[in-house]
C-alpha cells in the first residue's frame, strides 16, 4: 500500500511491524483494505483531489458521497462486446446453447441495479445487435444455403420473428432505464466518519463545505452598495447548492446574486431582494433538482409575494426536470417513498406543466439530485445556461450544439432549450448524464 506523503509502498508485514505506519516516513495509514477498509489512502486522497479539481473548487459532503459511490461501484470487467466476441468462437458447439444463456444474461445485466446506467444501456443495445445478427444470418442461410422445404420455411419465420423481437425488446429496455434506481450502498454517516478519520491524521480537508447554517441576524450593508443592483439572480432549490455556488465565487464571476428558495443566506436575503427589485431588466434563473420540491421552484418564483408575484419577469429554467432525466444516459436515479408522498402534494398549476410520464415518474418516487453531479459540472451547467440565454437574447441560437465538453470520462452532455407552457418561463438545461 502506497503512502500519501512519501509514495513508498509498504506490504502488510511491513505495515504491521511499523504499527500501521509507512515503513519509510512513518506516516500513519488511515484506510487499510487488509483491515476491512473499502479503499486505500491513495484512493481517498485522489478522490478528494479529483472532485475538488486539485483543490480549486469547493464541494458538499453529499457530492463526495455520490463521487465515492460511483468510484467504488463494481464495474463490469467484460462488456457486451467482449461476450459477443467470445461467443463467436463457441458457435460451432451449438448456437442455441451459446446464444440463449447469453441473451438471458444480457437481459439481466440491462436491468440490474448494481450496474451503472451506461453499462445497462450497452447491454440493452447488445440485445438489439444480437437481434440484427440473427436477422442477417437467417436471411443469408435461407436464400443462399437452404432448400425450400416446410421445415426450412418454418425456421426462417422463427428466426425472423426472433430477430425482430430482440430488436424491439432491446428498445423497450432502453426506454425504461430512467425507471431503474441506483440505491446508494453507503450511508452518509459513513462518509462523515471517513472524513473525520482522514482529518485526524492528514489535516483538514479545506475544500469541503460545512453544513449551511441559518444566519438570522441581518447584516448592515452600506447604503452606497444597496443603491446598486445585479444583472442576474440564481435561485436554487436548496441552501446547499446556493452555498456551493457562493463558495466557488460564481456570484462574483457572473455579476449575479445567489439565493435559495427557502431564503438562504438569511442574514442578507431581504437586502438582496430589495436590490434586485430595483432592476427592471433583471434576469432570473432557477436551478433545481428533479424532485417534487425542485419542479415547483419556478411556480413559487412566479407567484410568491416573497419573490416576484405579480411581476412579469422572464424566468429561465436551468433544470433539472424529469424530461431531462429521460433523455440522459447516465444520471444517478434514486427512489424513495418520501419523494413519492411529496409528489402527491405538487400544486395543480405545476402538474399542468409536466407531461403524464414526468408526473408518473415523480409520483412513483423517482428523483435526481443536483448534488449527484460533480462540482465542475454544476458550475459548467449554470455558466453555459447563462451564456446560452444571452446568445438567444442577442439573436444568436446555438441550440444545435448538443454536447458539452465534460473533460471527464464519466460525463456525457445533453442540452435542452425550449419554451414551456408559460411563455414567461424559458427552459434551458445542460448536464452530464452522468458523471
Amino acid at each position: 500500500m502506497k503512502c500519501v506523503i512519501c509514495g513508498m509502498n509498504s506490504n502488510l508485514k511491513e505495515r504491521t511491524k511499523a504499527g500501521g505506519r509507512c515503513r519509510s516516513c512513518h506516516h500513519r495509514f488511515v484506510f487499510d483494505p487488509q483491515a476491512g477498509s473499502k479503499f486505500t489512502d491513495i484512493f481517498f486522497n485522489n478522490s478528494i483531489q479529483t472532485i475538488s479539481s486539485e483543490n480549486t473548487l469547493f464541494f458538499t459532503p453529499k457530492q463526495l458521497w455520490y463521487f465515492l459511490e460511483k468510484r467504488l461501484r463494481k464495474k463490469v470487467n467484460i462488456g457486451p462486446v467482449g461476450y459477443l466476441f467470445m461467443s463467436f468462437f463457441l458457435l460451432p458447439l451449438s448456437p442455441i446453447i451459446i446464444f440463449v444463456p447469453l441473451i438471458l444474461y444480457f437481459i439481466w445485466a440491462s436491468k440490474s441495479k448494481n450496474n451503472q446506467p451506461k453499462t445497462r444501456r450497452s447491454f440493452a443495445r447488445a440485445i438489439q445487435i444480437i437481434g440484427g445478427l440473427i436477422l442477417v444470418a437467417v436471411l443469408v442461410w435461407f436464400f443462399k444455403f437452404s432448400t425450400v422445404t416446410n421445415t426450412a420455411f418454418f425456421l426462417f419465420l422463427l428466426g425472423i420473428g426472433l430477430g425482430i423481437f430482440l430488436i424491439y425488446f432491446g428498445m423497450q429496455l432502453l426506454s425504461i432505464q430512467h425507471k431503474i434506481p441506483q440505491p446508494l450502498r453507503f450511508h452518509q454517516s459513513e462518509i462523515t466518519q471517513w472524513l473525520i478519520c482522514w482529518e485526524v491524521i492528514n489535516g483538514e480537508v479545506k475544500n469541503i463545505l460545512a453544513p449551511s447554517r441559518e444566519m438570522s441576524e441581518p447584516i448592515q450593508i452600506n447604503s452606497e452598495v444597496t443603491a446598486y443592483s445585479f444583472d442576474r439572480l440564481i435561485v436554487c432549490d436548496t441552501a446547499k447548492i446556493a452555498q456551493f455556488l457562493i463558495a466557488n465565487n460564481f456570484h462574483f464571476e457572473h455579476n449575479c446574486a445567489v439565493l435559495s428558495i427557502d431564503g438562504y443566506p438569511q442574514n442578507i436575503f431581504s437586502t438582496v431582494m430589495q436590490m434586485l427589485k430595483q432592476n427592471p431588466d433583471l434576469k432570473v434563473y432557477a436551478f433545481h433538482s428533479a424532485t417534487p420540491r425542485g419542479v415547483t421552484t419556478i411556480n413559487e418564483l412566479r407567484n410568491s409575494p416573497k419573490w416576484f408575484g405579480g411581476n412579469n419577469l422572464i424566468i429561465y429554467d436551468l433544470g433539472l426536470l424529469p424530461r431531462h432525466v429521460f433523455a440522459s444516459k447516465n444520471m444517478w436515479i434514486l427512489k424513495s417513498d418520501d419523494s413519492a408522498r411529496q409528489a402527491q402534494q405538487i400544486p395543480r398549476a405545476v402538474k399542468s406543466t409536466l407531461s403524464t410520464d414526468e408526473l408518473g415518474w415523480l409520483e412513483a418516487g423517482f428523483y435526481v439530485e443536483l448534488e449527484s453531479f460533480s462540482p465542475r459540472k454544476l458550475l459548467q451547467v449554470v455558466s453555459q445556461g447563462i451564456a446560452k440565454t444571452q446568445a438567444v437574447a442577442n439573436g444568436y441560437s446555438s441550440a444545435s450544439d448538443n454536447s458539452l465538453d465534460s473533460g471527464d470520462s464519466d460525463d456525457d452532455g445533453i442540452i435542452f432549450i425550449g419554451i414551456d407552457n408559460d411563455s414567461r418561463n424559458v427552459g434551458f438545461f445542460a448536464s452530464d448524464s452522468f458523471g
